[in-house]
């Protein structure tokens, strides 16, 4: 029977949709038509009208976040065919199909998620979407060399090392450095803000753990954000 999930995220300009519609069956025989091997005995089936290939690329990678878990709770295996995908009146980013099959096999098979999840950056006007322990999606080597040591809305202690123009140099309690842009400093805002000064002690979030350097930001509104975030993730 087909089981519709709705994936709902909210930006500041709109946010992305997107309905899945899928039902999953007793994999059997070979790959079934319009379809595909993700892990073992794990198949995805696609829409017979077919579906644009970063979206079907992405859907693909969403049934890999739970695979391996799929695999050990269906030993026979699983065929999760897809009968529609739509993006109702939102932004279009195909890497939300991957967070609706995320969402669509956590409540069809009542598993944990994975840690994927999305966030828009106002600073930079973009969605930033997170894997979990995934940092290449596509790549035969999905763990860059040396993994980030922040993930994005981990909040940490810093001292500031430097200053600049642009931002300021942090180094992280434990290990690691960062950036403060101006803008994520409080002083931007408040005119009763002291400015950043070496030796200056603060407790910030990271808003983008990918760059080099991680950039992170003292802004309270950004904390308070962030922890929200992470109380969806985790209750969901």
């Amino acid at each position: 029977m087909a089981h519709t999930f709705k994936f709902r995220f909210r930006g500041p300009a709109g946010g992305l949709a997107v309905d899945l519609e899928a039902e999953a069956a007793p994999a059997g025989g070979g790959p079934p038509a319009h379809g595909m091997r993700i892990h073992e005995n794990i198949r995805l089936g696609l829409p017979a009208s077919g579906l644009y290939w970063k979206d079907a690329a992405w859907l693909a990678f969403g049934v890999s976040l739970h695979a391996p878990a799929l695999a050990g709770l269906r030993p026979d295996g699983v065929f999760i065919r897809v009968t529609s995908l739509d993006h109702p009146l939102s932004d279009y980013r195909s890497e939300a199909a991957a967070l609706a099959m995320d969402g669509w096999i956590r409540e069809r098979f009542a598993l944990e998620g994975p840690g994927a999840s999305v966030a828009y950056d106002t600073a930079r006007g973009r969605y930033v979407f997170a894997w979990g322990t995934t940092f290449q999606p596509f790549s035969d080597d999905p763990l860059p060399e040396g993994p980030p040591p922040f993930r994005d809305h981990q909040e940490l202690d810093v001292t500031v090392t430097g200053v600049a123009s642009v931002g300021s140099r942090v180094d992280v309690d434990g290990g690691g450095t960062g950036f403060i842009d101006q803008v994520k400093h409080p002083s931007w805002w408040d005119e009763d803000a002291a400015p950043p000064r070496p030796g200056d002690r603060l407790h910030v979030v990271v808003l983008d753990a990918g760059r080099d350097e991680p950039r992170f930001s003292a802004l309270q509104r950004d904390i308070d954000i962030a922890r929200r975030l992470r109380a969806l993730r985790d209750g969901g």
